[in-house]
């Protein structure tokens, strides 16, 4: 990531670049105001959520321990859990141990032997990063212990060496069973760089199974287990659609019915990017969320479920809550039904005969529980046109013929049911890539093989390596492009959030970026903003003349009296264009402008969150309609 001093120095460049330049002669952007082409949905400013371990833990979830289950193994020799450290205080000795118990392969064990002092452990967190606390806001937890003798513990919120304490609070662990304790702690003053110690100040031993640590209603989203300041910035993006999905439905250890019930009793499993992976967040987490957000939402499964198991999850989502898993829904706090309409089968598959035979018994069971709900193909991307579906090349999946697109579609058909199409695009360029050049051949292509059935394709991912200012401007291209095909309902990046450190997902392409204290967008995420606030319900045609520099899409009004014009402008050189308005009489000398430039490579950082942002400002056209669209920028021009 660019230091400030990097970034100071690539702004004067750009500034230097793009004062130099000799402006091209003036382009046409012509928008046909009364020609519509088709309707634009809402869903485009839509994001996926599917790195469990960075962007749910340590992001989106209250959860402040990492590694709450002690599922890691020791480092070297050592018989603590890898995310956990020792502590170890005056002239204490102890022992530590890890033990076959509780809801994983293993639970921790503090043994207090001899001495004055303390022993224990301490957690600091996703990466180690520090948790942050608030002084004078409380803070709740609860761990699972047991004791063969009675035992006074101690857990405290104290700074990274355990020099402060921050707020104490002890309790008696006092039965061999396990036993849950629910604990209350309230920092006298602020810490950045805290960490949650537990331990014993006598003699004895303890084993515990599961620790939990979250702000107080204070800090999370109404009243859910979610971060309120990352809900709160994901629902200021403007985002509309939210996808549980991508990678981490690819393990054969993620299954729904492992992430419902009592969350500090749901088994961890081996993830896709890490092997102690906890099911505290799960599908069902995700859908109260959504619910509480306003956000659409599409849960993806892995194609090892049954049928069976999938029939399951449509009544515990969708069923009366008398059915049988209605009752377990509303056991688990949902009395209502969730009305869900969308479930994701498989990511990045092959779609070949093998899927075919899974996706039909699957689909079969769902259908029967609720014909409403739209199912979605979890297809790849393609990056050669397709001029025949049954002789193709370019598939990421290296199928060679769409037959068994033909026989979904089929189905479909039969069961007077709706399908849909997930394909993903790369946006980590200035150029097109070459996926999203063949997208309309991939909407040709099943349009062709539908015979009828009602379908539709969608991308799930935008995707990229990058989270600057270029994958911004590449975001924008894309949903620009889509916008223009009316055929796309849903688009979404990934990945919504990104820790502001090292993640082990070998992406990084966050669109909001968080820490322990903050949040902020990078350009990505304010292109998401920018469309989101400036959205209207009807594209119309427009015509750009005299430049290949420039893309340009333009919507409007129900009434025709608003428009809105997205002008993508991804060369080094600042554009000037001429827009004719053919068919609308604008009633004001000036309009609204928004608009996202700068350097490709530029980043927003913890230090600096707004090195690159959108202006807003009043542009006063007084009828001449001519302006200057600025070097790597993405702009919004809303005129009425």
């Amino acid at each position: 990531m660019l230091n400030r001093r990097d970034l100071l120095k690539q702004a004067a460049a750009f500034g230097t670049a793009a004062l130099s330049a000799k402006p091209q002669e003036s382009a046409l952007i012509r928008v046909f105001t009364r020609d519509v082409q088709g309707p634009a949905s809402p869903y485009l400013t839509g994001v996926c959520l599917e790195d469990v371990n960075h962007e749910v833990y340590g992001g989106i979830y209250s959860q402040m321990v990492f590694g709450e289950s002690f599922q890691e193994p020791g480092e070297g020799t050592a018989e603590i859990s890898r995310m956990w450290r020792a502590v170890q205080h005056g002239t204490a000795s102890g022992r530590w141990a890890l033990e076959a118990d509780f809801t994983g392969s293993q639970s921790q064990r503090i043994g207090f032997e001899s001495g004055e002092g303390e022993i224990g452990i301490e957690n600091q967190g996703l990466n180690r990063w520090g948790m942050y606390f608030a002084g004078g806001k409380p803070y709740q937890g609860y761990l699972w212990a047991k004791a063969e003798k009675p035992v006074e513990l101690t857990v405290a919120l104290e700074n990274a060496d355990g020099s402060h304490v921050h707020a104490t609070a002890s309790m008696t662990v006092a039965a061999p069973d396990w036993q849950r304790i629910d604990f209350t702690l309230t920092p006298t003053t602020t810490e950045t760089r805290g960490r949650l110690a537990i331990k014993l100040h006598k003699p004895g031993s303890v084993v515990l199974g599961h620790v939990f640590l979250q702000p107080g209603e204070w800090g999370r989203f109404k009243g859910l287990p979610v971060r309120r300041d990352v809900a709160e910035a994901l629902v200021n993006q403007g985002i509309t659609v939210m996808r549980y999905g991508g990678s981490l439905v690819n393990v054969p250890e993620y299954r729904w019915k492992k992430m419902i019930g009592p969350r500090d009793r749901r088994p961890p499993y081996k993830g896709k990017w890490y092997p102690y992976t906890s099911n505290g967040w799960g599908i069902l987490d995700f859908l109260n969320f959504c619910e509480a957000a306003g956000f659409l939402a599409i849960p993806a499964f892995h194609m090892g479920e049954s049928a069976q198991d999938m029939a399951d999850f449509v009544e515990y989502v969708n069923g009366a809550a008398g059915s049988e898993w209605g009752r377990k829904r509303a056991a688990d706090g949902h009395p209502t039904p969730y009305n869900l309409r969308h479930l994701e089968l498989g990511n990045e598959e092959r779609v070949d005969d093998a899927y075919f035979s899974k996706f039909k018994e699957m689909a079969e069971a769902v259908w029967a529980k609720d014909p409403k709900i739209i199912l979605v193909v979890g297809d790849f991307n393609f990056r050669q046109p397709i001029r025949d579906p049954f002789n193709l090349t370019g598939a990421a999946s290296k199928i060679t013929t769409m037959a068994a697109h033909r026989k979904i579609l089929e189905l479909a058909r039969e069961q007077d049911r709706e399908v849909w199409f997930d394909v993903h695009v790369t946006t980590d360029r200035l150029r097109t890539a070459d996926d999203l050049a063949a997208l309309p051949s991939y909407i040709r292509a099943i349009d062709d093989l539908a015979a009828g059935a009602k379908h539709k394709t969608v991308v799930f991912e935008l995707n990229a390596n990058i989270h600057s200012h270029r994958r911004g401007l590449a975001n924008a291209h894309a949903i620009n492009r889509i916008e223009r095909l009316g055929t796309v309902p849903v688009v979404c990046s990934a990945n919504c959030l990104q820790p502001d450190g090292p993640n082990d997902n070998g992406w990084d392409q966050g669109l909001l970026f968080l820490n322990p204290s903050k949040v902020w967008l990078q350009s990505p995420g304010y292109v998401t903003q920018m469309l989101a606030r400036n959205r209207q319900p009807l594209v119309v045609k427009t015509d750009l003349q005299g430049t290949e520099e420039l893309d340009a899409t333009a919507k409007r009004s129900e009434d025709g009296k608003t428009l809105v014009l997205q002008v993508v402008n991804r060369s080094e050189k600042t554009v000037p264009a001429r827009i004719d308005l053919d068919g609308m009489k604008l009633t004001k000398p000036s309009a609204k402008l928004e608009e996202l430039a700068g350097p490709p490579d530029a980043v927003n950082t913890a230090a600096h969150p707004q090195t690159i942002k959108p202006r807003t400002a009043e542009w006063h056209h007084a009828g001449s309609m001519a302006y200057e669209f600025p070097p790597y920028s993405f702009t919004v021009l809303r005129f009425e």
